[in-house]
């Protein structure tokens, strides 16, 4: 601190331990001690928390000692402190003029340019820093930085490699130099960094890995496989090199070898199913996964599966696979497992309402969850539509017709069950005798899907039932033989409402053709009978 003033006095040294080497004991004449017990004093205030009037002492003492770097250097402290960084700034400039080969007023110089974001005056300062003390690993790194703020990649680059230079090529310097090119956009510099820490470390196969997803994302193809290779030959089995090698494959239009890498990658049992499951989604896009690549994709997926012990936590995902599959039964299974994980997701009901009329056995099982849907989700149309069909099956056509209402109440979701939900709700009408209700729900049916040759021929044929309308009867049941020539029942609809308009001789060859296509039926031979002469 005494020779703190003394700005030509100050030694290169390693010493980080004082901020004011004390220099050899030497008669000092009256001015200069003033000059050191005002340093002492404004240190003082300083110390016991009298910033400003400490500041003000430091301020006088460069006022009339201009030569003393420290009063300077204590000053640019202060001032920085308070934010004031230009004229922080001014002051260390002047301490650093006095004594440029003082560490610590360096080093300040360095922050006050980092404040300001002067990049050039940063670099030219660690430059200084790292000449004088060339063995401060550390300081080649801030000079790295200093080079980066500067938006000099080329110097960044540099000051690692004097490091390099120093310890001999080491990952962490090799990776940094890396992400510098690839900032820079040279990508060729940056793989270079990186094989030159492959060749160093050839245990390390990671590097080899780095480097195939580098050249994957060039799409320099050949040259990813060259690392893939090694990292295969290095590691066969190694729980992800598949799982690249299927991406190299993809990469470049090969699907089926591909696919044989995942199977390959499926079978290492160091990836778990969350693992398996997750890579397998992800490599597919959805359209690949349920579109151009599903068959592949499914039977990956059930080969996981079958060696999954969390399956509760993708019964949803497989469930929807076999649903897609047409695979109802088994599709079923799982998405009551995920119903027992998670019964808040509608879809899942959904999915397992829509899989359940697809089995015959199940019917009253699908009865009773549709029953339960209608109570969770009242706003979804199909848990009512489903209640009302199997109403209609055991021919329970009012309460059939009180679930069809709740559903026309909710309304239909871009026209979702729309025509459907009128179909069944004339079907269910008429057979309740509400026929003035039957026919406005079969006209609002085929008002929304005029070709639905089900309800034509229902329609008519009730017509027909009734006596009325026979010539509009006629006309749709045209309408349905003409695009089912062999349905049985839309011939038998046709034959007898001509024959109800007495025109026997017409509908006589429509009879005949349905009862050979199914001569089982009592009715049809019946009707054959009253029409025959």
């Amino acid at each position: 601190m005494l020779a703190g003033c003394g700005g030509q006095r100050t030694a290169v040294d390693g010493d980080a331990g004082s901020r004011y080497r004390r220099a050899p004991i030497r008669e000092v004449g009256e001015e200069a001690l003033r000059t050191d017990a005002a340093l002492i004093d404004a240190k003082a205030l300083q110390m016991s928390g009298h910033d400003d009037e400490a500041l003000e002492a430091y301020a006088a003492l460069a006022a009339k000692e201009p030569r003393c770097g420290a009063a300077w250097y204590e000053m640019s402290r202060q001032l920085l402190q308070r934010g004031w960084t230009d004229s922080a700034r001014a002051c260390i400039g002047r301490a650093v003029a006095l004594a440029d080969t003082n560490r610590w007023y360096l080093l300040q110089q360095a922050e006050v340019q980092t404040m300001q974001g002067d990049g050039r005056g940063l670099v030219a300062t660690w430059e200084r820093i790292v000449q004088l003390w060339p063995d401060k690993l550390e300081y080649h790194y801030e000079l790295s930085n200093a080079y980066i703020t500067a938006g000099d990649i080329e110097g960044a680059v540099g000051a690692l490699n004097r490091v390099e230079k120093k310890i001999g090529v080491t990952e962490p310097i090799s990776l940094q130099k890396q992400r510098l090119w690839n900032a820079a956009g040279k990508a060729d510099k940056a793989e270079q960094e990186v094989e030159a820490l492959a060749e160093a470390m050839p245990q390390e196969k990671r590097y080899q890995a780095m480097l195939a997803e580098a050249n994957m994302k060039r799409k320099k193809y050949a040259r990813a496989k060259k690392y893939y290779d090694r990292v295969l030959a290095a590691d066969p089995d190694d729980e992800y090199i598949h799982i690249q090698l299927a991406e190299y494959w993809k990469a470049v239009g090969k699907p089926t070898e591909a696919a044989q890498e995942l199977a390959l990658a499926f079978a290492n049992p160091k990836l778990d199913c969350r693992t398996k499951v997750q890579l397998l989604t992800s490599f597919y896009t959805a359209e690949e996964f349920y579109g151009t690549q599903s068959a592949r994709a499914f039977g990956l997926l059930d080969t996981v599966m079958a060696h999954c012990d969390d399956t509760a936590s993708y019964a949803l995902l497989y469930g929807d696979v076999l649903m897609r599959q047409r695979k109802y039964g088994e599709a079923a299974r799982w998405l009551e497992l995920s119903l027992e994980r998670d019964s808040s997701r509608y879809e899942v009901w959904e999915g397992l309402l829509i899989c359940l009329t697809e089995v015959p056995d199940r019917e009253a099982d699908m009865a009773a969850l549709a029953a339960r849907a209608a109570r969770l989700f009242p706003m979804h149309t199909l848990p009512h539509y489903l209640q009302a069909l199997h109403d209609v099956q055991h021919e329970r056509y009012a309460e059939a017709l009180q679930h069809l209402e709740k559903a026309e109440k909710w309304g239909f979701t871009k026209g979702y069950l729309e025509a459907e939900t009128y179909g069944l709700m004339a079907e269910a009408a008429y057979r309740t005798g509400d026929y003035e209700r039957a026919w406005r729900c079969f006209d609002r049916c085929l008002e929304l899907h005029p070709d639905d040759w089900g309800t034509l021929n229902n329609y008519a044929y009730y017509l027909s039932e009734r006596g009325i309308e026979l010539e509009k009867a006629l006309a749709m049941s045209r309408r349905t033989i003409e695009a089912e020539p062999d349905n049985a029942n839309s011939l038998d609809t046709y034959a007898w409402i001509l024959h109800l308009l007495g025109r026997d001789a017409e509908g006589l060859p429509y009879m005949r053709k349905a009862v050979k296509l199914d001569p089982q039926s009592e009715t049809l031979q019946r009707h054959l009978k009253e029409m025959e002469p």
